[in-house]
């Protein structure tokens, strides 16, 4: 018997009018896992519930804002009315068994379109600026225009409506922030040792870009608290929406690269929805092709048939992770073709079978790496000693000897180098601002130092990258150059 079972669902959708209803699709669920014990291939019954995104529809329709926002808030309704349901059937009402992440349909389309204005005079400059990841500017196929994110905070709203029903459904004991990079949970169960980390692959996904994309920084901050020596021997499960690999004229995948990032972080499993088929697939770790991260995508569970790849159906998937947290059993459970408002599941089809078993190599911390890590974490508190008693060249010489890319490290340096009047080296040490943080450092060192021209270039590259464009430091330094003229 596997010590945790995972049902991962995906691809809701629901709407206000659709079927099957919310108990009736519920009652098959339960029916379904009536069945698990008797198969040829008994299933086990679910302790966690993880759920891909794609909650609702949305709204893709061009009207007035408040009607399709309150379309919307209508569909959310719908969805935490099923997920209610689903939760007092499953775990008895207990929320902190369900993981829940956003997909693209729950982006919302009225707010990006609000936020973008059409820009009449197209600039030679606005295709290739409309290519870049996190650029402002996009191009609209229907009517053949460039569109320029104007207004920030509105945009990054895109997912208020996610929020709301995040912060609902969690009965306010989980909220969801707005800021791209604070967009990610943490799912704690102390009792198998295993976490699961929630993410956002809507970063930059609107009406007019497909890509999924996680923010970097939510990552890394979400490392800053997985990394803790209390979680050293637990099993870190990632969770997002979109898939990781496209075809030609297929734009809406996340880059492979992110899940390197995710297996550099010590996550060693990956759950995803979005394709609506099931796939699963190993991902060799860039760094070293020893260490691989299996990733299991889960199939639509109420999609219309017409957005079903052909020859699939509706699927869910359970994953069973055995008590040494290294052999997994994944069983597909795919709806049988039946009216859409009387659903009926069965074992899915996976490789010619009904399950696949899949070894997790854990990725354990070398014995050589050990004092490494304790040597780091020994260094930043004597760092922030000193720091704090404001010694700070005494400090800059500690970080030279530390790991330069840890955040912490990095975070430190700039703030010694800052107080230093080490211009010269804080511009060179930041190259490319990483944050808000880090671009008010930069902009107000240049600006220190009189170097007008290069603050110049940086505030108009920076423009095109919305969390530090709508920040305080980006609009003080602004208006600085303003003021002077520049």
């Amino acid at each position: 018997m596997p010590q945790l079972a995972i049902m991962q669902l995906s691809d809701l959708h629901r709407e206000v009018s659709v079927f099957p209803s919310n108990k009736a699709f519920v009652s098959s669920i339960i029916s379904d896992i009536s069945r698990y014990a008797s198969g040829e291939v008994p299933v086990p019954e679910p302790d966690v519930l993880v759920i891909c995104g794609d909650i609702v529809q949305g709204s893709n329709q061009i009207d007035d804002f408040e009607t399709a926002t309150q379309k919307i808030e209508q569909q959310y309704s719908e969805a935490t009315d099923i997920l209610n349901q689903l939760c007092v059937e499953l775990f008895k009402g207990d929320k902190g068994r369900i993981v829940i992440v956003p997909g693209n349909h729950d982006v919302s389309w009225p707010h990006s379109r609000k936020s973008m204005l059409k820009l009449n005079k197209a600039d030679h400059n606005l295709a290739e600026l409309s290519k870049r990841p996190e650029s402002n500017v996009r191009w609209n196929w229907d009517d053949f225009s460039f569109y320029r994110i104007f207004d920030h905070v509105l945009y990054r709203e895109r997912l208020l409506p996610f929020a709301k029903f995040y912060t609902t459904f969690y009965n306010g004991q989980r909220k969801y922030s707005l800021n791209p990079e604070e967009q990610y949970d943490i799912f704690e169960f102390s009792e198998y040792k295993i976490l699961f980390a929630g993410f956002n692959s809507c970063f930059m996904n609107d009406h007019l870009n497909p890509t999924g994309r996680i923010h970097p920084e939510s990552i890394a901050c979400c490392y800053n608290h997985v990394s803790q020596e209390e979680f050293d021997d637990w099993l870190k499960i990632a969770v997002w929406h979109h898939d990781t690999h496209g075809v030609p004229n297929r734009a809406d995948f996340m880059d492979e690269r992110a899940v390197h990032f995710l297996i550099d972080k010590g996550f060693q499993i990956g759950l995803h929805g979005h394709l609506h088929k099931e796939e699963i697939f190993e991902i060799r770790f860039s760094a070293d092709q020893s260490v691989r991260m299996p990733v299991f995508g889960c199939g639509s569970l109420s999609v219309s048939p017409q957005n079903i790849p052909i020859g699939s159906s509706s699927q869910y998937s359970i994953i069973g992770i055995d008590a040494s947290l290294t052999e997994l059993r994944c069983h597909a459970r795919k709806a049988v073709e039946q009216p859409p408002e009387l659903p009926i599941w069965m074992p899915g089809n996976i490789n010619q079978k009904s399950y696949i078993d899949v070894r997790l190599e854990r990725y354990i911390v070398k014995e050589y790496e050990m004092p490494a890590k304790s040597t780091l974490l020994k260094g930043l508190v004597e760092v922030e000693d000193l720091v704090a008693k404001k010694e700070y060249q005494q400090a800059l010489v500690k970080l030279k000897l530390l790991d330069q890319a840890n955040s912490f490290v990095r975070r430190f340096t700039i703030e010694c180098l800052w107080q230093l009047d080490m211009d010269d080296d804080l511009t060179n040490f930041i190259g490319e601002p990483k944050s808000v943080t880090e671009f008010a450092y930069l902009s107000e060192s240049l600006w220190r130092k009189n170097r007008i021209k290069e603050l110049k270039e940086l505030v108009d590259q920076q423009n095109s990258i919305p969390n530090i464009a709508d920040s305080e430091p980006y609009k003080r330094i602004a208006k600085k150059l303003a003021n002077r003229g520049a």
